[in-house]
């Protein structure tokens, strides 16, 4: 990788020995959003000596966004992530300092790929076990040494941190580079459709052709998976515990001026407005929503911002009363397999202790284009697609007779996707935000990947950036005294 890499645990003489910050000189930021990205900046500038106040605008038991978890008839069931690869070593330096170091759990490396409605398994843990699994399971293996070279050429600008570097690569839908490099449609039904599954849930026809090569990035010769016993989202709730979060407050504006930043936002008991008056803010929000929240946003980030289209997700969970047959902790259902199911990922699998003892859990996932249609529609209908779809394909038939839970999500932005195109305007965007401004972006959604991982290298660097924007004009001392006014017309809709 290249680029800018924040070091993740820097801490500045305002940090007490304790770790904790001293009470005095402490410049106050606001962050929006409690996603793994907003509670990775919060943390860390609080670590730095900065006094946070997090503003989130669900319940606690959503915190972490794409990186939570929910608790449901014993299981923890992933709301995103599940699949954590070694690679993420921010991740694990980020989880050491939260304290949860002792939760991470080395996982199972086994993959499914499926073709011809059979599971072929491959090692992902070693880049020679992984190759040997490729070449027995691939449909035309003369096509592997393309797909490696070119990862080989493009995986130096694959750069957690910023993806300005891949905008020489991009231009073309992952189905153009395809035709471009002769590779036959087996190829892409049963590799690269896949890889576009893992990293946005969309068509090859509609993703820029980076978006494989940053998924065999995460993977290639990264030493496996890991995964958080108790699910991926006790990381962010344990992050959590450790910040003053307010939930059920909903952010209306963010307005900067020469002195700080005042965020007027409103608490769902209908208390009226609160304007909160601070240094500095990070928003760590859908991209989408930044441009209404901060009006002050300079029109080609605003226009760029308006434009990022989200997929949607629809997965269901079944919760067994015993494990699967199938061992494998994913298994990828190519589209030529089943034109709805992208696949399935199997958490009992990946290590002892992740779901409770002599159980299974199941998680269908769907493509974006069937879940954008069919998000709607009524939960038992939902669970009852997924059995079908299933069965089609023979996996996981535990899920007819075994099933004692089962849970439905079906988030309307669940990831973005990188259109051809947009890795160019990302290289014109990202180094062109103010440095003076006290607004940053947290968030792999803006300049960088919708992942876990890079959503925290985002807020890794964000809040590195605004330290040293604060600390070199220290801020005037102030009370921490949030203003309330009563209920206004304006900014409340």
């Amino acid at each position: 990788m290249t680029g800018d890499r924040p070091a993740l645990n820097g801490t500045p003489s305002a940090v007490s020995p304790g770790g904790g910050p001293q009470p005095h000189g402490r410049p106050h930021v606001v962050v929006v959003g409690a996603g793994i990205a907003g509670l990775t900046s919060a943390f860390l500038l609080q670590r730095r000596g900065c006094r946070v106040t997090v503003l989130e605008s669900s319940g606690p038991e959503y915190v972490g966004g794409r990186m939570g978890s929910v608790q449901r008839g014993g299981f923890f069931v992933d709301t995103g992530a599940s699949l954590l690869s070694r690679r993420y070593h921010v991740m694990l330096r980020l989880a050491e300092l939260a304290g949860v170091g002792d939760r991470l759990l080395p996982s199972s490396d086994v993959i499914g790929l499926m073709r011809d409605r059979q599971v072929h398994h491959v090692r992902v843990g070693s880049l020679p076990r992984m190759a040997a699994g490729l070449l027995r399971f691939a449909p035309f293996p003369s096509d592997l040494p393309k797909l490696m070279l070119d990862h080989l050429r493009i995986r130096r600008s694959l750069d957690w941190y910023d993806m300005s570097a891949a905008a020489r690569h991009d231009g073309e839908s992952v189905a153009g580079y395809a035709v471009r490099r002769g590779l036959r449609p087996g190829t892409v039904d049963h590799l690269l459709d896949p890889l576009c599954m893992l990293a946005s849930l969309q068509d090859v026809e509609r993703t820029s052709s980076v978006a494989p090569f940053m998924l065999l990035n995460s993977l290639l010769g990264g030493g496996g998976l890991f995964t958080f016993r108790d699910g991926a989202g006790v990381l962010p709730r344990l992050l959590a515990a450790q910040l003053p979060v307010t939930y059920h407050a909903t952010v209306r504006q963010v307005e900067e001026s020469a002195s700080g930043v005042a965020v007027t936002w409103q608490a769902q008991d209908g208390t009226g407005e609160h304007i909160e008056r601070a240094d500095a803010c990070v928003l760590a929000v859908p991209a989408s929503r930044t441009p209404d929240l901060y009006g002050q946003m300079q029109r080609p980030f605003s226009e760029f911002f308006r434009r990022v289209e989200y997929t949607g997700s629809v997965h269901v969970a079944f919760g067994l009363d015993r494990p699967t047959a199938e061992r494998a902790v994913m298994v990828n259902v190519p589209r030529s397999e089943h034109p709805a199911l992208v696949g399935v990922i199997l958490p009992h699998n990946t290590a002892p202790g992740r779901v409770p003892e002599g159980r299974g859990l199941v998680m269908a996932h769907f493509r974006g284009s069937w879940s954008d249609r069919h998000r709607d529609l009524p939960e038992e209908q939902l669970v009852d697609h997924a059995r079908s779809a299933l069965r089609t394909v023979g996996l996981t038939p535990e899920t007819e007779n075994h099933t004692v839970m089962t849970h439905v999500m079906r988030p309307g932005q669940c990831v973005v996707f990188r259109r051809p195109g947009d890795y160019r305007e990302i290289a014109r965007l990202s180094s062109a935000w103010p440095a003076a401004s006290r607004v940053r972006l947290a968030g792999g959604d803006f300049f960088t990947q919708s992942s876990t991982h890079h959503s925290i290298c985002s807020a890794v660097r964000v809040s590195r950036q605004l330290w040293e924007r604060l600390e070199a004009a220290p801020p005037p001392a102030r009370p921490h005294v949030p203003v309330s006014v009563s209920a206004r017309t304006k900014g409340t809709q």
